[in-house]
């Protein structure tokens, strides 16, 4: 690097004049002022999440949706990678590739380099988490100054865009929505396209083709690379973005060559997410989809973008009455993950100046490309109304989801981009507003200690008191986990498998009774060698035996389990009505046997090894591993497309399909098996259900009281599909965007030797 050169003259009139030369490197201003933001940066960290008196190796979330990045780390820790964990889904393992997350593999990699220096997942966990603050304000800062945006001014937005309330209220929870550090950088390629500083032209020839000489276009494929990896929603959105402007510029020049760089970006973003779900589309191709990952495209209106809340303040505001005002609003239908969108007040106030912009002064396309700062603000007024219209709530995204891509459904979660958006307009009126007064020394400090003061009232507007962890209680509870779970291990050998319950299917189940959603993940996640029933998806085989065997009586479901080789059953109290009196009742009477108790009282363990031992000495070999097989090898029947969630009320359950339905009826014994199908068919609108399959094809006229159906047949080694069709009218219920035809009532599928045995005890009694 060349060194720059000052000459200084001394002045002195005594003295004769003596010339020196300071040596100084060039940057010097722009390492220190990237210093200095991060310095205020890591100063607002500690305040905001308490790091003082943080212990980081216990996690800062540990319940709810972060319960899934906590299984995903520790997987990486035990097994080297995300997508298989054989300490899951016993007696199978857990199959991530049911649940499509390979589009985050950017971060997954981070996760890994992280995983070599420590062991100890959650310090891997709460560092990924932390460095995305000083990651994203240094992107801010970057993307501010290429603009010129002055240093002062810069520094005071990208800590605002840093420590939004988005950031906190994400977390743990939404690991890699929380890491948007690449948000700015995608604006700035889409403000370089607008601005014809990169296209695809040959100065000499006029014609189309990559300049690979082009720094921008080089740094704008790379960026494509990563934000393909880097989770589909934001790839989403920046595909929007990028089209977005293209078009602009289209429009401006009247030459739809315009629209070939931002589609050579976006098919590149598309390719590279395709890629990476590669390993799901796969298993789904071959398996079908899991129940949990069908979306419905309702839900885009559900979790669409509200514009109210963007302006409101952060809930939980340190301000009483604001606190007041935001849960009120809240009372509202349709609240939800929605609810994180606020801008803060300087956010709001550039939000609703680029409005202001966008309707009043009205951006016309021709005069799109003024220089400076008006040109600028053009641009952003646009691409804010453009935002709005595709994310609000029955917007373009409502039509995205309806017309083919239901996956895409939380449109509010495009406020990132808004408040990046607003964020810089306010960045683009400070400075304007310095300049337009005389420059001196004192104005300058004037004003950077009001930006200071603002910045510090800002923060105090953001974040929430409630963003802080409460160390103390995480730990308490992290701990009593810790201890049950190593009181466990000492009593049982290496790879022992622990049935679970209650049951929860992974991922995404509803809560039970006071269980959060993930909280069956705890003890695998201070476990070493055992094994847990945890972690079967939603829908799929090991899912259904896992509910088979937790509806059987106590002792049925006890010796099912010996059989099938389960060395425990862990009995979380808070999944319990009765907090879980009734069930440890049934476990202690068949097993004769005191249960370990957590230290907090919330968990149980029955070890089984003693059961298991006498019931096996009650068995010859052979009819033992008969035993075996019925137990982990019974026929079930997988609900596929068309299907619906079970529900139940009133001694009832019952499934909604749709005009047309598969289910899979498995055998993964090697012999055919006698069964016996019993279900209730109706349909609100009345109608004809048909079932077709090789092993039978049949009928019934149903109406809403519902048509019983039964029928015995001989099930085949493998999988057969029954597939069933409609012609009843579809069902329209407020509020509900399924497709709704008809219902399977009380289905039952057994083996017709199981009903002969239930029919002679009837009998008996």
């Amino acid at each position: 690097m060349a060194l720059e050169q000052k000459t200084i003259a001394d002045s002195s009139a005594t003295e004769p004049k003596i010339m020196m030369r300071v040596v100084t490197w060039p940057g010097t201003q722009n390492l220190l002022g990237y210093a200095v933001a991060l310095v205020l940066c890591l100063l607002a960290l500690v305040w905001a999440m308490d790091l003082r008196h943080a212990h980081f190796r216990i996690p800062f979330t540990y319940q709810g949706d972060s319960m899934f990045y906590h299984l995903v780390v520790k997987g990486m820790v035990d097994h080297g990678w995300y997508l298989d964990n054989e300490s899951l889904a016993a007696p199978d393992k857990l199959d991530l590739r049911d649940a499509p997350t390979s589009d985050n593999n950017f971060y997954f990699a981070l996760l890994k380099l992280m995983t070599l220096a420590t062991k100890h997942y959650p310090l891997v966990l709460n560092f990924f988490f932390l460095l995305g603050f000083p990651l994203t304000v240094v992107s801010a800062l970057y993307v501010f100054r290429r603009f010129g945006v002055s240093w002062g001014v810069a520094i005071f937005v990208s800590l605002l865009y840093t420590f939004l309330p988005f950031h906190f209220a994400r977390g743990q929870h939404h690991l890699f929505l929380s890491a948007y550090y690449f948000v700015p950088l995608v604006v700035m390629v889409v403000l370089w396209i607008c601005r014809g500083e990169m296209f695809l032209r040959d100065e000499k020839t006029g014609g189309q083709r990559l300049n690979w000489r082009d720094p921008k276009l080089i740094f704008s494929l790379i960026l494509c690379l990563l934000v393909g990896s880097a989770g589909y929603y934001y790839a989403f959105f920046s595909c929007f973005f990028l089209l977005a402007a293209g078009g602009l510029v289209a429009l401006r020049g009247k030459d739809a060559r315009a629209l070939l760089l931002p589609g050579l970006l976006v098919a590149l973003i598309f390719t590279v997410v395709t890629i990476n779900l590669a390993p799901s589309v796969t298993r789904f191709s071959d398996q079908g989809s899991a129940h949990f990952v069908r979306r419905l495209a309702g839900d885009a209106d559900v979790y669409g973008l509200r514009i109210a809340q963007l302006i409101l303040p952060v809930r939980w505001h340190r301000i009483e009455w604001l606190s007041d005002v935001k849960v009120d609003y809240n009372m509202r239908p349709l609240i939800n993950e929605n609810d994180d969108a606020s801008l803060g007040v300087i956010g709001a106030l550039g939000f609703l100046g680029l409005l202001w912009r966008l309707f009043f002064h009205k951006p016309e396309i021709e005069r799109l490309s003024a220089e400076g700062s008006t040109g600028l603000r053009n641009y952003l007024s646009l691409f804010t109304g453009a935002a709005l219209l595709l994310g609000v709530i029955g917007g373009f995204g409502s039509l995205v989801a309806f017309f083919g891509l239901p996956q895409v459904r939380a449109y509010n979660r495009i406020s990132i981009f808004i408040a990046f958006f607003a964020l810089f307009a306010v960045a683009l009126w400070l400075d304007e507003f310095v300049r337009r007064r005389p420059d001196s020394r004192k104005r300058q400090w004037f004003f950077h200690a009001a930006l200071g003061l603002i910045l510090i009232l800002a923060m105090l507007d953001q974040i929430s008191p409630r963003f802080r962890p409460d160390h103390q209680r995480l730990t308490d509870e992290y701990m009593s986990d810790e201890v049950f779970v190593k009181k466990i291990e000492s009593e049982l050998p290496t790879g022992a498998m622990i049935f679970q319950l209650p049951v929860m299917s992974f991922p995404e189940n509803p809560r039970i009774n006071r269980m959060s959603d993930y909280d069956q993940a705890r003890p695998y996640l201070h476990s070493r060698w055992l094994r847990w029933s945890y972690g079967a998806i939603k829908g799929r085989e090991d899912d259904i035996w896992s509910r088979g065997v937790a509806r059987k009586p106590a002792r049925e479901m006890v010796e099912t389990l010996a059989w099938a080789g389960f060395s425990g059953v862990y009995v979380d109290r808070f999944g319990y009505a009765d907090n879980g009196a009734k069930i440890e009742n049934e476990l202690s009477g068949v097993l004769s046997a005191t249960p370990i108790i957590s230290p907090n009282q919330r968990q149980v363990f029955f070890n089984l090894t003693g059961f298991q031992q006498k019931l096996k000495e009650q068995y010859p070999q052979e009819q033992w591993a008969a035993k075996r097989e019925a137990a982990l090898q019974p026929v079930i029947a997988v609900w596929q497309t068309g299907f619906s969630d079970p529900e139940f009320g009133q001694d009832r359950s019952w499934r909604w399909c749709g005009a047309e339905g598969v289910m899979k009826l498995v055998n993964r014994t090697s012999r055919q098996q006698q069964v016996k199908l019993d279900m209730i068919l109706a349909a609100d609108n009345g109608g004809t259900v048909r079932m077709e399959s090789r092993l039978f094809n049949d009928q019934a006229k149903v109406d809403w009281k519902g048509q019983p159906f039964s029928k015995t047949f001989t099930l085949p080694p493998g999988e057969s599909a029954l597939r069933f069709t409609s012609d009843a009218r579809r069902v329209l219920p407020p509020n509900d965007f399924r497709e709704l035809v008809f219902r399977v009532i009380n289905f039952d599928l057994m083996l017709a030797s199981t009903e002969e045995k239930k029919s002679q005890a009837a009998t008996a009694r």
